[in-house]
Parts: structure tokens; C-alpha cells; sequence
């Protein structure tokens, strides 16, 4: 899945976008451009230096209002950065073509269908076919077009209308979504479970991580962003995030110092992972919990499954933010010692374990839970030995708390942990 930044050009500077009200549209404000410095080459460095972008989709605005182009710019970031992937949509059209563009130094020419007057003008791009993206801008769920013929036809039928013409190669987004950060739209979504076959790119109204990785399991070819890179809720690690063929599903895996159902738990690790190549676990420890694993000889064995390993070192534990980043679908905690239980019960976040319990109930991340207080008397793994355990009181009464969280799913055992995960995933 590619992620394409979008540049809009208007006034020959770059704009930001909202709700597709192209009169309205200011000055773009951003935290990856300096001040003052909005034109697109501007835009192009540093989408292409600070965020390891490779493609881009350019909206030139001023050719599409019809009142000039910018053309000799995009060229100019073209000699600038040859390797940068450039999609431009310019009005394209039978007294536009975009094929002398497309043999000098274009990548792809976007043919909107509210530019086009009729399908016969696709005919003459058939020779371009692999280079040609159609772009199907909506408004509220309905499709700006100027096709008579079209008229009571449904966006599914016209979509299968175009495909029979040979393209493969589509946009489809919102403008009533552009720029709100409001998500992407469930229709879009299902057109693509409809056209699995097709190459479709979509956007607006990407707020973070969490919208885009959807967008990934249904496999589309590539999402649009602009506002989540200007106001920094996206940057260079998502990026390799959004890219990576390998990932698609994310736990957030805490551990704390108990020696009860540890082994267990470490196994369940390994089996999802097996189970799993699109699976990638991070695993969070306690101080205790980093103890416990090198005093039951596990640590080694952790680090043999290859996840990220992040220990308690950092009273504020920043590492946090990927919470709020969307990275994760689920929070474990297993196995979870009466302390973190506690702590998690009356709302204490003074560890980077309850730290992380705190935050996904704050985003609303779904957390499974594996208390190690769970009945009257238990048989509890030492060190060379078995002991005997009985609970508190205050210990059985917790454990019955956790189940009275939002979000917060409680199992007695590490092989739940496979059940839960078909809810999330």
C-alpha cells in the first residue's frame, strides 16, 4: 500500500483542502514546511526528505478552475527528485490530453469524471491504459459527473462500466470528508470489497494510523494525505508503517512480574506468531516483570521471537504515544499480578504497564486482561518447584472489577488470548 502525500495547488502556492470547497481554500499551514516557504517543490523536498515519501498525487486547481496551469512547477520537482512518483489531475481532457505530459515526464494523469464530457475520450487513452488513474470525486456519496447517461445509474454500475473500457486504475474519495479528519467513508470501503480486483486509491479524512490500517486489510492500492502530514498526526515512521507488506495487525503485549502462567503466556506469544505472518507483537515490561523473566530463565527465549522489547525506564513512558498513534488493535496484559490489577482497578498509572492500561482505556483500545488472582487456591510455577497460592480477598475482588471495565475483556488462561483476537482483527 502506497502512501501518497497530496499537494493542491492554487494561486500557483500549496492550499489545504476542506470538504472539497475549492473558493475557500487558504494557505496551507504545516509543521514539515518552513515559514513562508508554501510552494510545491517546497511541499515536494519535504514530503520526499523528512517523510521518505515516493508519491505524490498533485491537484493542480488552477487548471482544473480553468484558469491556468502549473505545469513548468510539477516539472520542475520532477528534475528535482526523478525517482518522486508524480499522479496529476489537470483538467485532462479531449482539448487537454495528457499524453505529450505522459511521454515527457509524467508518471500517471488522473482523468476526473467531472471533467470529461464522455467515455468515448477514454478510447484514445487506451495505449496509456497502465498510466491513466480515473478519478471518481464524490459529495456526500453522490458522484459529481457530466455524463447525461449516468444520470440514474449507481456508482457500483459505473464503475463496472469504466473497468469493461480496461482501466484498472481508480480514485475514489469524499470532498464533503477532505480535510476533516473525520474518517473514511464506509461506502468507499465496501466499493473496493465489490472491485477486490481493482487498483483503488482513496482519502480523505485520514485523522490517524487507525483509519488507514482498514483501508490496508481491504487491500487498496494507496490512501491520500495531506492534513494528517502538515499537522504531524502521521510522519516518517507511519509512513514505513502504511508500506510494509509484512504488517497488518498490531498487539501491544504487557508483561509484569509474575511467575504464574508466565510460561504459558510465552508460549501463546509464539503460537500467534506462527500462526500469524502479518502479526507484529511489542512487548512491554514491568521492572518486576523484567525481573521475573531472567529469574525464570524466559528473557532469552523473548527475545529469540524477535518482537520490539520496551522495559520500564522512563517515568513518563512516552513510547506511549504510539496508543494514540492507532498503532495497536488490542492491548494484552498477561500474565497481570495483583499490583498492576489494582492499579488498573482504581485508575493508578505510575508504571509503564498501568501507564499503557491508563491510555487504552483513555483511546478506548480494547485491553485483555489475564489476572493471575483468579481463584481461592492456585498452583503457581517457582523457580524449580511448585507453590501453592491463595488470594486475597481484595485480590478475587478486583480480578471482579476488571470484568466491569469498558472495553476490558477478562480471561483466565493464555490460550484466550486467540479467541479474544478474532473480535479485533
Amino acid at each position: 500500500m502506497d502512501a501518497v502525500a497530496v499537494i493542491d495547488i492554487k494561486d500557483s502556492i500549496v492550499v489545504r483542502a476542506v470538504a472539497g470547497k475549492r473558493n475557500e481554500y487558504q494557505a496551507v499551514e504545516s509543521r514539515i514546511l518552513k515559514d513562508g516557504e508554501i510552494t510545491p517543490l517546497a511541499a515536494a523536498a519535504a514530503f520526499y526528505e523528512k517523510l521518505g515519501i515516493r508519491k505524490i498525487y498533485i491537484a493542480d486547481l488552477d487548471a482544473i478552475l480553468g484558469d491556468t496551469n502549473n505545469i513548468k512547477m510539477i516539472k520542475k520537482i520532477k528534475n528535482e527528485y526523478p525517482d518522486l512518483e508524480i499522479i496529476l489531475d489537470a483538467a485532462f481532457d479531449r482539448n487537454n490530453s495528457p499524453i505529450p505530459y505522459l511521454e515527457e515526464f509524467l508518471d500517471y494523469a488522473v482523468i476526473a469524471t467531472e471533467t470529461i464530457k464522455n467515455l468515448s475520450f477514454l478510447n484514445e487513452l487506451k495505449d496509456y491504459k497502465a498510466k491513466i488513474i480515473i478519478s471518481m470525486d464524490l459529495k456526500t456519496g453522490s458522484l459529481i459527473h457530466n455524463i447525461q447517461k449516468w444520470q440514474n445509474k449507481t456508482l457500483k454500475n459505473i464503475v463496472n462500466e469504466i473497468k469493461k473500457l480496461g482501466f484498472q486504475n481508480f480514485i475514489i474519495l469524499d470532498l464533503a470528508n477532505v480535510g476533516t479528519a473525520s474518517g473514511i467513508s464506509k461506502y468507499i470501503r465496501e466499493l473496493k470489497i465489490e472491485f477486490p480486483e481493482l487498483n483503488l486509491i482513496t482519502g480523505g479524512g485520514v485523522k490517524d494510523y487507525r483509519d488507514i490500517k482498514k483501508l490496508k486489510r481491504l487491500q487498496f492500492s494507496g490512501v491520500l494525505i495531506a492534513s494528517a502530514f502538515h499537522n504531524g498526526s502521521l510522519g516518517e515512521k507511519e509512513v514505513r508503517l502504511i508500506e510494509a507488506d509484512d504488517i497488518l495487525y498490531q498487539i501491544a503485549w504487557c508483561i509484569t512480574g509474575a511467575g504464574h502462567l508466565l510460561r504459558e503466556s510465552i508460549d501463546q506469544i509464539e503460537e500467534l506468531l506462527a500462526e500469524n505472518s502479518k502479526l507484529k507483537i511489542d512487548i512491554y515490561l514491568s521492572k518486576a516483570g523484567l525481573e521475573v523473566l531472567k529469574i525464570y530463565k524466559f528473557y532469552q527465549r523473548l527475545e529469540n521471537l524477535g518482537c520490539q522489547i520496551y522495559k520500564d525506564n522512563s517515568a513518563s513512558s512516552p513510547i506511549i504515544g504510539k496508543i494514540y498513534k492507532g498503532y495497536y488493535d488490542v492491548l494484552v496484559s498477561a500474565p497481570t499480578t495483583s499490583n498492576t490489577t489494582a492499579k488498573f482497578v482504581l485508575g493508578i498509572s505510575d508504571t509503564l504497564v498501568s501507564n499503557l492500561l491508563a491510555h487504552a482505556g483513555k483511546t478506548k483500545l480494547p485491553v485483555v486482561v489475564l489476572p493471575t488472582d483468579i481463584d481461592q487456591n492456585l498452583v503457581s510455577a517457582a523457580p524449580g518447584k511448585e507453590v501453592d497460592v491463595f488470594p486475597r480477598e481484595i485480590d478475587l475482588k478486583n480480578t471482579e472489577k476488571l470484568s466491569q471495565l469498558a472495553d476490558t475483556s477478562v480471561i483466565s488462561e493464555p490460550k484466550e488470548v486467540k479467541s479474544c483476537l478474532k473480535k479485533f482483527f
